[in-house]
């Protein structure tokens, strides 16, 4: 019996010290990354323009989304959406013919006739940026709408400057959509759009007055649309004095609403003359809203990120909010960088509310241009910008889902 109490005592033990480990915030797992193929930089159909002539950021959005092992890329610049395999050869293209010059490999299939089952179509993109894919490979692209098309909303304090085209998977143009659904009036700016697993579209805006997220099924009918106001944000009653600062706001895989990552801030005052200070981080939060109503239905406290640098003097780090990336299989995806540049993934299972924290190799030159994807079944891709080449990358995260918790 003595030595059944004592395995009994070790395994206890075991067992909270595995605990303890999952629950260190500066417990880190490195992930390893696979490179797939990269791009040239430059106007021709395989190439991306990802920056100006001096080397600069670019004025407009590279965007990426990835399914089925299918790589789709919005350049902006280029003005122009390309499809592309995991072995980076070009499958489709639609494209401005003002600002591109003629395909040379697709050319055949753009006059009418198959080429190797690749297309190529003209379209007068005038800035394309967020975009998105359902399950059918219908490509969803924000674009800006010509100046004669634009208005300012008073209500919304915004300027209705852009629209979601929808193209087949072959390149083919749809129609567009716009708030009322097809066809509608032109969205404020867009700041994220998603497809969930019913192959719905949500468009999320930002406006004068806050938030604006609209919902629509597969056929551009207009289900729902919601607004968060910046100066109505939820707070738990740990934060009812807190400053609170929105971070992003991402679709529900489901489709059952919006997913709303809130961070939150105390003012710190002077001791000596009561004044204010400045503020300090206290808390992140994430809240589930249904969609069909706006209401908020749960919500999650997200351990904070903890910088992985030592501290002259041996202090612990000052912990600080990661950044919503989105949202897969159960699982919130949060990102850091931490002081020395390193990069930091947290997968916060919504089920156990537990999170595992990994590190992902990126190198502070493949940074001058990046641009992040999530897939539904939770693989992290990226468009990264070095000084002669654009990478295409991904980290496998979709092997680890369901059995992150501890």
């Amino acid at each position: 019996m003595a030595g059944k109490g004592h395995n009994v005592l070790i395994i206890a033990a075991a067992l909270a010290a595995l605990l303890a480990s999952c629950s260190d915030a500066r417990d880190v797992t490195a992930l390893q990354r696979e490179q797939l193929f990269t791009l040239g930089y430059g106007v021709l159909e395989d190439q991306l323009n990802l920056f100006s002539l001096e080397g600069n950021a670019p004025p407009a959005k590279t965007a990426l989304a990835m399914r089925d092992g299918i790589f789709f890329v919005s350049n902006g610049n280029a003005a122009k959406v390309m499809t592309l395999s995991s072995f980076g050869d070009l499958l489709a293209m639609v494209y401005n013919p003002e600002r591109n010059p003629p395909p040379l490999t697709l050319q055949a299939a753009e006059a009418g006739t198959a080429a190797q089952g690749r297309v190529a179509r003209a379209y007068p993109f005038g800035s394309p940026g967020e975009i998105a894919v359902d399950s059918k490979r219908t490509i969803f692209v924000e674009d800006r709408v010509p100046d004669s098309r634009r208005s300012y909303d008073e209500a919304s304090m915004a300027s209705l400057e852009y629209v979601v085209l929808r193209f087949s998977r072959d390149g083919e143009y749809l129609d567009y959509l716009g708030q009322e659904g097809v066809g509608g009036t032109p969205f404020p700016s867009i700041v994220g759009l998603y497809i969930t697993a019913s192959d719905d579209c949500v468009v999320v805006c930002l406006t004068g007055a806050g938030w604006t997220a609209f919902s629509f099924d597969r056929n551009g009918i207009l289900e729902s649309t919601v607004a968060i106001r910046r100066d109505e944000l939820p707070r738990p009653p740990e934060e009812a004095d807190g400053i609170a600062s929105l971070d992003r706001i991402v679709a529900a895989p489901d489709g059952s609403g919006l997913i709303i990552k809130i961070d939150y801030y105390r003012e710190i005052i002077d001791e000596e003359t009561h004044t204010q200070a400045g503020i300090e981080f206290s808390s992140s939060w994430a809240w589930v809203m249904d969609g069909s109503n706006g209401a908020y239905v749960e919500r999650y406290e997200l351990q904070p990120f903890e910088s992985m640098v030592k501290e002259e003097g041996g202090g612990r780090p000052v912990p600080r909010a990661w950044e919503l990336v989105g949202a897969a299989a159960g699982t919130l995806f949060l990102a850091a960088t931490d002081d020395d540049g390193s990069t930091y993934y947290g997968l916060f299972d919504r089920a156990s509310r537990t999170m595992r924290r990994f590190s992902l190799k990126i190198d502070p030159d493949e940074l001058l241009y990046a641009s992040f994807s999530l897939s539904p079944e939770g693989i992290l891709s990226a468009i990264l910008g070095s000084r002669y080449e654009a990478r295409f990358v991904w980290w496998r995260f979709d092997r680890l889902i369901g059995g992150l918790a501890p």
